[in-house]
């Protein structure tokens, strides 16, 4: 019982040095919640709104990167647009990802032809326990468009 104890240790062991730092912090699901208050477009299909200006990659068939909101790293997670909506006079958007699990986040979108949005953040990250499959949502609230770069 012993030997066997110690082996798995031993091979635990191996396993946590030789592993990867990608493989070392853990990923899950991980939603971004957009609300454009301005800077939006309402659109006659199922999205129902999309990004304008400086905001245009948020539609359909775009990205979202998310870099360690402590620094300007590269990213860490890119999610998938996942739909949009109009409610109440507000654009939501929502995208989907596995990433990392920190305390906050930089969020920048990337449209489908490449082009990138302004820099959001530091954007807290909450924990989910409400919607399986999703153990962590970052909202970015954007009340006015920011200047362009």
């Amino acid at each position: 019982m012993k030997r066997s104890a110690y082996l798995f240790a031993v091979v635990a062991w191996a396993s946590l040095v030789a592993a990867p730092s990608s493989m070392a912090d853990p990923t899950v699901g991980t939603a971004v919640y957009v609300q454009l208050r301005q800077s939006f477009v309402a659109v006659d299909d199922a999205d129902q709104c999309v990004g304008t200006a400086a905001l245009g990659p948020i539609r359909r068939g775009s990205s979202v990167l998310l870099s360690d909101g402590a620094t300007m790293a590269e990213a860490v997670a890119v999610g998938q647009f996942f739909r949009s909506r109009l409610s109440d006079g507000v654009c939501e958007a929502l995208y989907i990802t596995s990433a990392p699990v920190m305390p906050t986040f930089n969020v920048q979108f990337a449209g489908p032809g490449g082009e990138l949005s302004p820099t959001f953040g530091p954007t807290p990250a909450e924990p989910v326990t409400y919607q399986p499959g999703i153990e962590q949502v970052v909202r970015v609230d954007i009340d006015v468009p920011p200047p362009s770069p």
